[in-house]
């Protein structure tokens, strides 16, 4: 496992108290299925639904992994994600 995926399991992880049932089954299918950007996605939709952040939100860690995985150049489930995910974090 890379260092980004460690940095995805550990969001994904201090985020687990702000987000449904539904809403982990679908980030951690993706997780253990190697798609760490649809997983990564399906966690800031999540968490721009709820409108709530993580304990020791920061939110240039979190640009920096949506960057890794391209989801400012592309999004799978949602066309808007990046922009949300912007001003979501910007609003921290």
């Amino acid at each position: 496992m890379g260092l980004f995926e460690q940095q995805l399991e550990k969001l994904i992880a201090c985020s687990i108290e702000l987000l449904t049932k539904e809403g982990i089954d679908a980030i951690m299918h993706y997780y253990r299925h190697d798609e760490y950007e649809m997983a990564f996605e399906g966690l800031l939709i999540e968490l721009t639904k709820v409108g709530q952040y993580p304990p020791n939100f920061v939110f240039h860690e979190w640009k920096e992994l949506g960057e890794h995985y391209k989801l400012d150049k592309e999004s799978i489930f949602d066309e808007l994600i990046w922009e949300k995910f912007l001003n979501w974090g910007k609003s921290f």
